[in-house]
């Protein structure tokens, strides 16, 4: 496999949001730059991960390229790529293609761009523009194979240039023994003796959250012996603050406010998941869903829907205990399979550990990303 010389490499992502595609750009991008590559990156200025790249000490340029056509910052992006003169373009949303397709002619770039799909598509594009776009896209990576199977028959591109790379995580960050378990659960204001089942992740709708909150009541009720603490770490999308405060009402609703603790926006993650006893992944649809390896690196066992972008990573009565979507009833009886069967939980616990740990190794994932860009030749539209 090919490794790429230094060059410069910029990458694009207009997304408002805070999750795992957000969260994957800084980290491929802090790899990267390790390696000797010069790398920028394009965000929009209201996104959460402008303010994340920064601090990493990113050159950062913010243009609001969201939409679909608009010739202000569409120009303003053909500017910052002249300037910078990129080896490679690599975008993290395939709705900027929109506005990246046109800017490189602009500026007169003839190198590949690439696409990280981490989301399905839900209609076949056959029409002429978006066979225009697809046209000048090198490479399609995809997160899981499930993706890669929808973006080869949903998208006008030769199958051959999509190709799957599994995202990663720091393992070194992401290691049990860094952290204090009780003095987590402490800061937190849980019990000691308190059994604590948790979920990480974007406060957005079709997240599960509402039947996480179902099943937590239906598990505090039949088990009102146990000191059962439930805990969300994470905020709401830009824009759907209405629905995380909809949550939070909810959740009172069901007479579970001393029950479960929601703990916001968190940089302390890896801390959070220590302090778990289990980890629900409720999502009903998502493209990979990063904080499921993220908990198994952890060393904590996992309850998960059968969402298709799990399916590469959760095998059932293996790595993770499945659950249908929508299914508050079957994720409370999941979870209660683990609480009450220690063997079970250690036992998941440790196949989901091992399996994080051989499968989605940050430097791994970066070396057949470097070589994806050695490769790519460019595709003028």
């Amino acid at each position: 496999m090919d490794r790429m010389a230094p060059a410069r490499i910029l990458q694009v992502c207009s997304s408002l949001a805070w999750g795992g595609t957000e969260m994957h750009v800084p980290i491929l991008s802090g790899k990267l730059r390790a390696r000797g590559h010069d790398v920028r990156l394009v965000l929009h200025p209201k996104g959460s991960i402008a303010g994340e790249s920064r601090e990493l000490g990113f050159p950062t340029e913010t243009i609001p390229i969201g939409g679909y056509v608009n010739p202000v910052t569409t120009c303003a992006l053909g500017r910052c790529i002249r300037r910078f003169r990129p080896r490679v373009i690599h975008l993290h949303l395939s709705r900027d293609l929109w506005q990246t397709v046109p800017a490189a002619r602009l500026a007169g770039y003839d190198g590949p761009v690439v696409l990280t799909k981490h989301v399905g598509s839900y209609v076949t594009k056959t029409d002429p523009l978006h066979r225009w776009l697809y046209r000048r896209v090198s490479r399609v990576i995809t997160v899981s194979e499930t993706l890669n199977r929808n973006v080869r028959e949903t998208c006008p591109i030769d199958p051959e240039r999509v190709v799957t790379v599994h995202p990663a995580l720091d393992l070194e960050r992401f290691d049990p023994t860094g952290y204090d378990r009780m003095e987590t659960r402490k800061s937190l204001g849980f019990p000691s003796g308190a059994v604590v089942v948790g979920t990480v992740g974007r406060v957005s709708p079709g997240k599960g959250y509402e039947e996480f909150l179902q099943a937590a009541r239906l598990l505090r009720d039949r088990h009102p012996d146990v000191p059962l603490r439930f805990l969300v770490a994470g905020e709401a999308s830009y824009g759907e603050e209405a629905y995380h405060d909809g949550i939070v009402h909810y959740a009172r609703e069901l007479d579970l406010a001393e029950t479960v603790l929601f703990a916001g926006f968190r940089r302390d993650i890896p801390a959070l998941l220590n302090a778990m006893d289990v980890f629900i992944f409720p999502s009903r649809a998502e493209g990979f869903g990063a904080t499921v390896i993220e908990a198994m690196a952890m060393g904590v066992a996992c309850v998960s829907t059968r969402s298709d972008g799990t399916l590469d990573t959760v095998e059932d009565g293996v790595t993770g205990l499945v659950f249908q979507g929508g299914d508050a009833e079957g994720l409370a009886r999941s979870v209660e399979s683990l609480l009450t069967d220690e063997q079970l939980r250690t036992r998941i616990a440790e196949n989901g550990c091992r399996q994080a740990r051989e499968r989605f190794n940050l430097d791994a994932m970066t070396d057949r990303v470097e070589a994806l860009y050695a490769e790519s030749k460019a595709h003028p539209a």
